[in-house]
């Protein structure tokens, strides 16, 4: 690997997000190139020399791609990200780990597959399966999601069976899966999102929900403040990163009676709430540990 410093791209669809506008920044601070690539901006030509083209001009390949890919680009986001890989930049996550990130059905097996704690969940596609799957999860209430979906969006609880069917024959009305997990009854509604950076936990945050509010998302109202990372937390954000096959993602746990429980992985985690609420540069870190493990390949 050369010894000069490496131009970073970020490929996202908006430089005023916050996550985006601060890795550039940071990536600066650095005395990095750091430039955007917009995913709605550019289209693909299956040769080479320039796969990835805006307004008929080549899309300079990167050293470094730091993907951004959220639920309503996540198709075309992954196929920019795989053409720009394969042309020679190097990114922190594979289009396979982010695609499986976003897939929650999917990631809940690999994640159950690595020996991890996770919720009871049941997929469900044909409506004729639908009592059968509530009966399976045997729980007072229901938490029904889509299986793909950020910021708390497709996530809806239901108090009782009944809820549960009803919620559920609404969404197998057009073709599609559905999963559904026992609504959590806490003191406090909330989760831990642990952000882990190159494979090890950095940072944790309560996310607290706002009032009347089962969802903790930020999006949604909710409030973060900052938490202790022990060690048994720290490992099993880890072991869950590297389950999914990301280095840099956020980790979302959950309270029950029988301890912490993987509630899914985030492979675009957004930064804000955790650098409001630590006060640590979590940007910056970010930047230093793909920079070094750029270096390393």
């Amino acid at each position: 690997m050369s010894s000069a410093k490496p131009r970073i791209a970020v490929l996202s669809h908006s430089e005023g997000f916050y996550t985006t506008k601060r890795l550039m920044e940071e990536a600066r601070a650095q005395g990095l190139e750091a430039t955007r690539i917009d995913p709605t901006r550019v289209f693909i030509s299956v040769d080479a020399d320039a796969p990835v083209l805006e307004d008929d001009l080549p899309v300079p390949i990167p050293d470094i791609l730091i993907p951004r890919v959220g639920a309503t680009l996540t198709e075309w986001g992954l196929t920019v990200l795989r053409a720009m890989r394969d042309a020679g930049a190097w990114s922190p996550a594979t289009p396979a780990a982010m695609a499986l990130a976003q897939d929650k059905a999917g990631a809940s097996i690999a994640l159950r597959a690595a020996g991890l704690p996770v919720l009871p969940t049941v997929a469900v596609r044909e409506p004729a399966h639908i009592d059968h799957a509530l009966e399976v999860l045997d729980s007072p209430g229901f938490v029904i999601k889509r299986p793909r979906g950020t910021q708390g969006r497709g996530v809806m609880s239901a108090p009782d069976r009944t809820g549960a069917r009803a919620l559920l024959e609404g969404l197998l009305v057009e073709p599609g899966v559905a999963l559904v997990q026992p609504l959590i009854e806490l003191e406090r509604t909330r989760d831990l999102r642990v952000l882990v950076i190159g494979g090890r936990a950095y940072a944790a945050c309560w996310r607290n929900a706002a009032p009347g509010e089962f969802r903790s998302n930020v999006h949604l109202g909710g409030t973060m403040e900052p938490a202790e990372l022990d060690a048994s937390t720290a490992e099993l954000a880890e072991r869950s990163a590297s389950a999914i096959g990301l280095t840099t993602c956020g980790v979302d746990l959950i309270e029950t009676t029988e301890g912490l429980r993987v509630l899914e992985v985030n492979g675009s985690p957004g930064i804000e709430g955790l650098e409001t609420a630590t006060g640590r540069n979590v940007a910056g870190a970010m930047i230093s540990s793909m920079v070094v493990d750029w270096g390393s390949c």
